[in-house]
């Protein structure tokens, strides 16, 4: 059984094989997994042929707790799904299984992504490797299909494949409403033109000039994840939750001056912790430079924004430097560099959201 990309059956039997079992041992552990698949392959084929996992829009409006919907996001479609997919998508199957089994009309469709440029940029890619190859093996016959260099063919290959991984897990899907993304599939680009209308409309969304990446060869914009390299992180709309700066403790930074006013902080400097600085966008008018260990100072600049109510690890390592007093004695860290409270980037009236002070960091 084929399963995300890789042989479920084999994938099991590998923690038993590796530990040096017996011959015995190894067939018994292979036997108990064949008799858990052959039920799994059983189960799926009833729910197919019952069709249980169709819904059905139905006569009377539905009560409170009659009915239930949820999605995933939709996978890109530039690869195969993998086991992290299988984990995130657990959850929302397991809700989903028991409100069918407490009777709940259940609805779970199920898209895949396949809007931007990735896909090109990874066909663009195995086109010039192809072509490097084909120019290195110009008098030996080759068999590659040349229509894995066109990106829409990429639409029809890895989604079927997708569903096919899907089906194996035994998701509770009505693929009836399964869809691709693109212009390929006219309803959903229709509705995503309506939604921007509406939007627009609603004063919502605003059409406007900023800086952004462009690629002269494809003649358009590039978003982070549509770059195949020099991809970011990081969202502007997060900065104003920023409460410091991460360097690298044994990192070398320099500065360089680009104009009359303006400096930049790059790699090839040693002393740059506890630097006071202003983040334009920031709640906090002050924020200091404080050590973090991950930081790769051969990716972009070596300073890394802190944003911890947005990202866990900036949260942890904040939680480290309050908490370990030796931590800060280390790198020569006094206790007002380190921010005392977290800034929220959403507001949500509704909840009450209290926000950890030094105390209650440790």
């Amino acid at each position: 059984m084929r399963l995300l990309g890789f042989d479920l059956y084999d994938f099991v039997c590998a923690g038993t094989v590796t530990t040096m079992a017996s011959e015995a041992e190894i067939r018994k552990d292979r036997e108990e997994r064949e008799i858990v698949f052959s039920r799994l392959r059983k189960a799926i084929t009833l729910w197919e042929e019952e069709q249980v996992f169709k819904a059905e829009s139905r006569k009377d409006s539905p009560k409170p707790g009659e009915k239930f919907f949820s999605t995933f996001p939709f996978p890109y479609m530039n690869g195969y799904l993998h086991i992290g997919h299988a984990f995130s998508l657990s959850k929302i199957d397991f809700a989903s299984a028991y409100h069918r089994l407490r009777g709940a009309n259940v609805l779970l469709p199920f898209g895949f992504h396949c809007t931007g440029m990735p896909i090109k940029a990874s066909a663009d890619k195995l086109a010039r490797e192809m072509h490097d190859m084909e120019t290195l093996l110009i008098s030996a016959e080759t068999t590659t299909p040349t229509s894995s260099r066109n990106p829409y063919e990429w639409l029809y290959y890895f989604p079927p494949l997708a569903v096919e991984d899907l089906k194996a897990y035994g998701l509770g899907c009505d693929w009836r409403r399964s869809f691709v993304t693109t212009d390929v599939n006219p309803f959903f680009d229709a509705f995503v033109r309506w939604q921007m209308r509406k939007l627009k409309s609603m004063g919502k969304i605003v059409k406007d000039r900023r800086y952004t990446i462009f690629s002269p060869l494809d003649g358009q914009p590039c978003a982070d994840h549509d770059r195949a390299t020099g991809e970011a992180t990081l969202r502007p709309e997060t900065m104003y939750g920023q409460t410091n700066a991460w360097v690298l403790p044994d990192g070398k930074y320099g500065a360089y001056e680009i104009n009359e006013t303006d400096v930049f902080i790059l790699t090839e400097r040693d002393d740059l912790i506890g630097l006071p600085l202003r983040s334009p966008l920031a709640v906090n008018e002050i924020i200091y430079a404080l050590p973090m260990l991950t930081i790769l100072t051969n990716k972009g600049t070596g300073i890394v924004t802190s944003v911890p109510s947005d990202a866990p690890d900036d949260y942890m390592a904040l939680h480290d430097l309050s908490a370990k007093p030796a931590l800060r004695a280390k790198f020569g860290v006094k206790d007002e560099w380190v921010p005392s409270e977290i800034v929220p980037i959403i507001n949500i009236p509704s909840l009450e959201i209290r926000l950890p002070r030094r105390s209650a960091w440790i």
